[in-house]
């Protein structure tokens, strides 16, 4: 659950464009140690840039982001050490075909946390132990459903021993019966305190999950509140009319 404590990303002004076209118009955000802030709007809106510029996957055209303190869009930080404190889960798995599940889960680990591969492979059967897939540590990823291979793609990122796992749709490739074996994962790990940021269309994992509720349309945050608040009573018209279409 959320606490009131350190805050762990802080979005200051961010702006984002390809070419002509803003696609993030000046965003400021706050996310806690604890948080799940759940980030909705309509495609096109600019959530999933938002969501790839934290890591800065997307580089900002303007505005900072602070990660632990630390300004990851100064130049001269090495990004790639405050990105493996930020698990981060796409639409699609990326698993590599040709390597076992837990070749997969263990590769990261002992490269760049330089774990024995003893101790790598047991936090990755710890982790699959947790979301139902020890059983499956030696198969391959073609061996695997859609459901299967995303809780895979979860667990490879908490191998890393995240600070911060951020979500971009992690459900919408995924067939509809498949998609309560992913939010349940992800489920359980707000309980169990992760930070979360997740992009997604699930309005029932955003009111039952979320800490909070961000609306995102045309690049800028229209509104944002608790659960109860945000889907009981919302205020921007915009809003209002997004709801009442996907609820």
């Amino acid at each position: 659950m959320s606490t009131n404590g350190e805050v762990l990303i802080e979005v200051k002004d961010l702006k984002k464009s390809f070419g002509e076209i803003n696609v993030l118009n000046g965003i400021n955000a706050e996310i806690k140690r604890g948080d799940v802030m759940v980030v909705i709007g309509p495609s096109g809106s600019g959530k999933s840039t938002f969501l790839r510029c934290l890591n800065l996957l997307e580089e900002p055209t303007g505005g900072q982001i602070l990660f632990e303190g630390t300004d990851i869009t100064d130049p001269k930080i090495n990004i790639n050490v405050h990105r493996q404190k930020m698990g981060m889960v796409f639409q699609q798995f990326n698993l590599f075909p040709h390597m076992t599940v837990l070749k997969n889960l263990t590769i990261a680990p002992m490269k760049l946390l330089k774990e024995s591969k003893a101790e790598a492979e047991k936090h990755a059967m710890d982790l699959l132990e947790r979301v139902g897939l020890a059983d499956r540590a030696n198969a391959y990823p073609s061996q695997l459903s859609g459901g299967q291979k995303q809780r895979i793609a979860i667990v490879r990122a908490l191998c890393m021993r995240p600070d911060v796992m951020l979500f971009d749709e992690p459900t919408s490739a995924l067939d509809p019966e498949m998609v309560g074996e992913v939010l349940d994962v992800m489920k359980k790990l707000a309980e169990d305190g992760m930070t979360m940021v997740v992009v997604t269309h699930e309005m029932g994992f955003a009111r039952e999950v979320g800490t909070n509720v961000v609306f995102i349309d045309g690049g800028v945050i229209l509104e944002q509140g608790r659960p109860e608040e945000f889907f009981g009573s919302p205020k921007n018209p915009r809003l209002k009319d997004f709801l009442s279409k996907v609820l």
